[in-house]
Parts: structure tokens; sequence; C-alpha cells
């Protein structure tokens, strides 16, 4: 594998949807500064400014079209298997834009690499917005992932940008908890607005208003943020620095099927709800709101419990619990009371396995070797989160309902679970830096 930036490092705070969340170089001398930065002097605003842009790549460009899908597939005749096309183009162009921001980022600052990202996010927006055929969507989804990775790669080393280190934390933490405030915010706009509208068909203005939200948090960025240069420093890559973490393999593989459930459950959940559990439109768009309660909270709860039984133990829990929410959406469980509450709680869950896998990885390798590590998994992670969405979207059309997508959901979860259930806990971590050579 070819060297990575560790300006793009990679730290234990995680989006939830399975990315790895990239942190500030190491150079002693950007620490030193950070470090001196009071408290109270750090710009708060700024960082909430920056954090917002997560909210352009994962909400609006990802988590969006498992809310809308409902309505959109009766106009455009969107098939299951073009949903599931749609998810898969979505994570694929996400990749693509993750692999050209890691070989520019020697070359172009993270600043300028942030706006590009937001400007193609919001291009496929609008085209999406105003799509009349499934090709325009198809061009849409893949531009707004697309941008995302421009975006993902880079915020948060805007956001953490002369935050002292012991703050960053928490800098980071924004990141997270904007995104969960958007889940919970963008189903709640949703119903209100076709509640105004008296339809439950209305999509496009959606669309339209998040493209129009993403121009403006643009303007902010270009007015009120002024990003200085950021140091990079090269990392090496690749299986050998993976082989460093005993138990690697079965790593590896519960990280791809943890891949393959959360980037095939929000894809079709609002289709799911509405065709084969009853639920009418306004209540499934809701459940989206619960499960980004869920995400807030999850990552917390199941970190700090991660830090009293173990990563494994913890990560192998969230995996259960993730089964079992599959389980209930594929045997059709007669009490929406039960449905709601799965899926909340999968929220909590899906947001929490990155950064317990990050953390995991962390307590194995050094600084020196985190980044190379994390990103070589997530080179495994990327595949698996193609190929989720467009075999769930073949398997609900073969079939004429979801059973077998959320059946084969629970498998891989299942998976994931018994990888991570044979691993020991981690006696001590690595050493903070690693020795001089």
């Amino acid at each position: 594998m070819g060297r990575l930036p560790d300006a793009f490092r990679v730290t234990p705070a995680a989006s939830g949807f399975g990315d790895a969340v990239p942190a500030l170089g190491p150079a002693a001398a950007a620490d030193a500064v950070g470090d001196a930065v009071d408290f109270d002097r750090v710009r708060w605003g700024r960082v909430v400014l920056v954090a917002f842009s997560g909210v352009v790549s994962h909400i609006f460009g990802r988590a969006t079209i498992g809310v809308l899908l409902p309505a959109m597939a009766p106009e455009l005749g969107l098939s299951d298997t073009l949903v599931g096309a749609l998810g898969s183009t979505n994570m694929g162009a996400y990749f693509a834009g993750v692999v050209i921001v890691t070989f520019s980022a020697g070359r172009v600052e993270p600043f300028t690499l942030l706006r590009a990202g937001i400007v193609t996010s919001t291009i496929g927006l609008a085209v999406v917005g105003t799509a009349s055929s499934p090709f325009a969507v198809v061009i849409g989804t893949a531009l707004a992932g697309l941008g995302g990775g421009g975006i993902w790669l880079t915020a948060p080393v805007i956001a953490s940008e002369g935050v002292p280190a012991a703050r960053r934390g928490a800098a980071l933490g924004v990141l997270t908890a904007t995104m969960g405030a958007a889940f919970i915010g963008v189903p709640l706009a949703t119903a209100a607005m076709r509640n105004v509208a008296g339809s439950d068909a209305i999509w496009r203005p959606l669309w339209l208003g998040e493209a129009a939200i993403s121009i403006l948090l643009l303007v902010a960025l270009t007015l009120f943020v002024r990003a200085g240069r950021t140091e990079r420093v090269a990392a090496v890559g690749g299986l050998a620095a993976l082989r460093q973490i005993q138990g690697w393999k079965r790593t590896v593989v519960a990280y791809m099927a943890f891949a393959y459930t959360t980037s095939s459950f929000a894809n079709f959940l609002g289709l799911a709800l509405e065709r084969d559990h009853g639920f009418d439109r306004l209540a499934a768009t809701l459940v989206f709101s619960g499960m980004g309660a869920g995400s807030m909270v999850g990552a917390l709860a199941f970190g700090r419990l991660s830090d009293r039984i173990g990563r494994p133990a913890t990560m192998a829990t969230v995996m259960a619990i993730s089964t079992c929410t599959g389980v209930v959406l594929a045997a059709r469980v007669p009490n929406a009371v039960i449905i709601v509450v799965a899926v909340v709680v999968f929220g909590g869950a899906s947001f929490a396995y990155p950064s317990l896998t990050a953390t995991f990885v962390r307590d194995h390798v050094t600084d020196r070797t985190f980044a190379a590590v994390l990103g070589t998994m997530t080179m495994f992670y990327g595949p698996a989160s193609v190929i989720g969405p467009a075999a769930s979207g073949w398997l609900a059309d073969r079939t004429g309902h979801y059973d077998a997508t959320y059946g084969v959901i629970a498998v891989m979860a299942l998976t994931s679970c018994i990888c991570m259930s044979t691993m020991r806990r981690s006696r001590s971590a690595a050493p903070q830096t690693a020795p001089n050579s």
C-alpha cells in the first residue's frame, strides 16, 4: 500500500457510519502551540461551524436517502435493486473521494479540499433534488458521496487546529454530536414540511433545502474560518502494519461484516417499515429520528463500557445487539414498539462500533503506526460497504419483501459478534510513542 499522510491520522472518535475520524499530525511544535492555547480562547464557534460540514457529508449526502426513498421510489420507478445500487454508488464514490484526498494531501491544503468537497456534495444534492430519472439520482448520489470524502478527511483537521491537546477530544466530539442532532432533525423537518404541504409524497424540496444550507455553510466557512497550513508526515501502511494486532484476521472480518451491516440497514429501513411492517409514512420517517437519538448516546455509553469489560467484549456486545435488531425486522415481529426500540438501539450500536474499532487498534499499536493500521482496515471496509446495499436490494427484488435482506444483515452482524467474542482483552495499551530509531 502507498504512503498515507499522517496529517490525516485516525482518532477513536468516529462518525457512526464506519468512517474513522482523522486528527492533527504529531509534530511537536504544533502540539506545543496547541497546548499553550487557553481553553477560554478556543474558538468553539469556529469548531461548530466546521463540524456542520460533517452534516453535509454524512447526513445530507448519505442518510437522507433512506428517509426520502419511500416517496422517491414510486415517482421515479426505483426498483429495490436500483435502491441498493444508490447506496453502493454513494459509498463507492465516497471511498474514491478518500483516495483522491489521500493522494492530494501533500499538495493541497485541507481547507481547500474541504470547500471542494462541499461544492461537489452540494451539486450532488441539487442534482438529486431536480432528478427526473433514476440515472440522474445515481449521478447526484455519486457526487454527494465523492464530495463527502473530501469533507470528512479534512473537517477534523481544521476543527482541531489551535485546540489544546487536552481539548481535542471535545472538539472532535462536536462532529459526532452535530451529525447525531442532524440525524434527528432531518426526519423531523421532513415530517413538518409534508404536514404543511398536506402530502406525504414531498421529497424534492428537502434535497434542494439541504443544497441551499450547504451553500450557506460554504459562504460562512469562507468568511469566518481562516485555516493555517497543516504539517503532513508520511507513514508506512499495508498488511505488515496490520499484523501488529493479535488476531488481526478476525478483526478485519468483523469490520467487513459490520460494514455490510451498517451500509445496508438504514438504506432500506423506510421501505421495510412501510411495506413489511405496516408503518405509515410519517411514523416510518420519525423512526429515523429515534435512530439518531440512539446514535448520540451510543458511542459514549459503549465507550465507557469498553473501559470496564474490554474492547473485544464490548464490540461483540454491540454486534449481538445489531443481530437482534436484524432478526426483529426479518421475522416481522408484530409489535411496533419492539421494532422502534430495536431501531433506536441499533442507532447507538452502529455509531459505537467504529470508535470501538479505532480504540481497539490503538490498544495494540504505537502512534507511529496507528494511522497505517486503521487506514489499511478501512480499505477492507470500503468494498464490503459497497457490496452490502447492492446485495440487499437484489435480495429484496428477488423475494418481494425485506425479510431476507434483514436476515442476511443479522447473519453479518452475528459473524462480527463471533469474531470479536473469541478475542482476548488486551492486557495493556501500546506505548504512546514509538521508540526512536
